[in-house]
């Protein structure tokens, strides 16, 4: 391809640095994190008042994944065909000493969800209905808790086992699934609409 110029200018407008606390600046937001905090950094921890909805064993696999945040992470050694020093990799001081906010994973709002509800819900037969049906069922369970239960809940997380991202995603494939039948009326005269009678296109 030929440009009508015969030579381009290049501008190269270099990044601005970041701010993290005490006025500390570098370019790595993961650098300025571990090494200062962040920016507005309170004098005091703040304890944060987790909610967490999902099956028995997604609330578990949350709690101890949790736990892990408050305690410094390791960047992973090389696996095979990586560099050693990799620039765009660091490792986690903490919840904590990151940005100042601490739970008690001991101590989080539950709500547990039937697994064979969502399993259910997630086979209606019409696709749209059923991403629909899977939300209800966590929505539901956070406004019967606020509703119902005193203390308020900063932060809601929503733990969703993996049959969701395979059947409720925009481009899942659900063949060879058994479905059932909704609410919908459309979606439960879809499967006889389909069908061809003989004599008739």
């Amino acid at each position: 391809m030929r440009f009508p110029e015969h030579s381009l200018q290049v501008l190269h407008l270099r990044e601005p640095n970041l701010e993290f606390a005490f006025r500390q600046v570098t370019a790595h937001p993961k650098d300025g994190l571990f090494l200062y905090g962040p920016h507005n950094k309170p004098k005091k921890t703040r304890d944060v008042r987790i909610g967490v909805v999902g099956t028995r064993d997604g609330i578990s696999y949350f709690r101890a994944w949790a736990a892990r945040l408050k305690k410094r992470v390791e960047v992973p050694p090389p696996k095979k065909g990586e560099k050693k020093d990799r620039l765009h990799l660091a490792n986690f001081p903490g919840l904590e000493e990151a940005l100042s906010i601490t739970f008690n994973e001991n101590e989080l709002a539950t709500c547990v969800l039937d697994y064979k509800a969502i399993d259910d819900a997630s086979l209606i037969l019409n696709h749209h209905e059923a991403v629909s049906k899977v939300a209800k069922l966590y929505v539901d369970r956070i406004r019967k808790h606020v509703a119902n239960e005193e203390g308020a809940v900063d932060v809601w997380v929503l733990v969703v086992p993996e049959i969701i991202y395979q059947r409720c995603t925009p481009r899942a494939k659900r063949s060879g699934l058994p479905k059932l039948r909704g609410r919908s009326p459309t979606a439960n005269a879809l499967r006889p609409a389909l069908t061809c009678r003989p004599g008739r296109p």
